[in-house]
């Protein structure tokens, strides 16, 4: 049985100017010549390098050991030797150890057969130890070890919600997903709900996927999986799990912890998991842009070069200004196209010189576009005042911590104030300070 489940509150329609891959099938991208694996791809602390230089490493091989409760394992992408390890920033600003593996050797696992292995007898301490040792991590851009996500006493989770929503524009990595691997995502689901014991399940897709229902239920059915799909508006940022378990539930977003929201990649890589006891050693992620002439959603082996990606879907460096590691509206800039992707990596979107220029800021007209839109209830120009006035901590009273830097505000703006950025600022000064900026997610 299918639903449409309206967004609780605000949201914004970005025209889709970019070449979507939206229909466009997974395509196997080029193995890197040397992979460059960072130790911290998930929240938490980075992992321990367990190789030093001069190592042979074999496909899926654990060459970072977690280190931490909400750290995570990072294994080796490709097969070869460690030709170095040094430390490399991040698009995030992030400083870490970095495993440089040239690519050489045989390949132990990909293009083979595996032999499923039998999980439905298993404990949870079993299941999540499967989940932990290969290293996964929420796929939706959180990149919190869903290990941890799903260590619940089983049945205190009162909604269990498939996320198969695409969480930028003009990215779709997930629709991709969805439409070529629906099985082992229902058996991602079935897993968890093995895990959890929740009161009801549901696979949200969005109404751009729409299409997908009749297929997705008939493989639910098959599968025996107690679970209904649920239509979702494509309006941004629908995908936020917080706004998707409000549409569920029909209540303002807000931090449940009797919910639990996975995305569709992330339950994905769980059934690799489990079932087929493979690592986290490639995502699915959507190439894109104005200035790329074969938009794709690439299936890419981490430490990959985004150039490498860029080249790999035709991008023109002449007419190329500005790379974003992310999407459109909360993406963040580069300067290196030399940076791996990496479990967080969802897209790569190249813009031109005219989409790259700065808008021209002008003083507020007080229309009170940004509040309509704000989906977290918030005042976005007041907190904005607030924290150009120095007080950062008036503006955590009023409800900063809840900010997500979506962007809806700063798109909405009429007079082209940086909102966002600015509220984002603010948030993690008085997040350092012990002031409740905090990111609520």
């Amino acid at each position: 049985m299918t639903d449409t489940t309206k967004l609780p509150k605000g949201g914004v329609n970005p025209p889709t100017e970019l070449p979507g891959p939206r229909d466009h099938a997974i395509v196997n991208a080029a193995l890197p010549n040397r992979a460059i694996i960072p130790m911290l791809q998930h929240v938490g602390r980075p992992a321990i390098c367990t190789v030093k230089r001069g190592d042979t490493v074999s496909e899926g091989m654990l060459i970072g050991r977690a280190d931490g409760p909400q750290s995570a394992n990072v294994h080796a992408s490709v097969p070869g030797v460690v030709a170095a390890i040094t430390e490399i920033m991040l698009a995030s600003g992030e400083r870490c150890e970095a495993v440089h593996i040239d690519l050489g050797g045989s390949f132990q696992t990909s293009g083979k057969p595996r032999t499923a292995r039998p999980w439905k007898s298993l404990g949870a301490p079993e299941l999540l130890e499967r989940i932990r040792a290969a290293g996964v991590v929420g796929l939706g851009g959180g990149a919190f070890p869903t290990h941890l996500k799903l260590a619940r006493t089983p049945g205190t989770c009162t909604l269990l919600a498939a996320n198969g929503l695409d969480c930028e524009p003009s990215l779709g990595a997930d629709d991709a997903l969805l439409r070529e691997k629906a099985p082992e995502i229902v058996e991602g689901i079935h897993i968890c709900q093995a895990l959890l014991s929740p009161g009801r399940t549901v696979l949200a897709v969005s109404e751009c996927s729409a299409d997908l229902v009749p297929e997705l239920e008939r493989v639910i059915r098959d599968a025996g999986v107690p679970a209904q799909v649920v239509v979702l508006p494509a309006r941004y940022p629908q995908g936020h799990e917080q706004l998707v378990v409000a549409a569920l539930e029909g209540r303002p977003p807000r931090r449940d912890p009797s919910s639990v929201a996975v995305n569709v990649a992330t339950l994905h890589a769980m059934f690799e998991a489990v079932v087929l006891g493979r690592p986290l050693i490639d995502r699915v992620l959507t190439v894109t842009g104005t200035t790329v002439a074969r938009p794709h959603n690439l299936k890419a082996r981490l430490g990959t070069r985004v150039g490498d990606l860029l080249e790999e879907c035709g991008m023109d460096p002449a007419r190329t200004a500005k790379v974003v590691l992310g999407g459109p509206m909360r993406g963040v800039t580069v300067d290196s196209l030399d940076l791996p992707v990496t479990k967080a990596t969802l897209g790569i979107v190249a813009f031109s010189r005219d989409e790259a220029k700065a808008p021209r800021e002008t003083a507020c007209i007080r229309c009170g576009s940004c509040i309509e839109v704000c989906p977290w209830d918030l005042n976005p120009t007041r907190l904005y005042k607030l924290i150009r006035m120095g007080d950062d901590s008036q503006a955590a009273v009023e409800g900063l911590g809840r900010c997500t830097e979506c962007g809806c505000c700063s798109y909405a703006c009429p007079s082209r104030i940086p909102l966002s950025a600015v509220l984002g600022d603010g948030r993690r000064r008085a997040s350092a300070l012990g002031n409740g900026g905090g990111r609520n997610v």
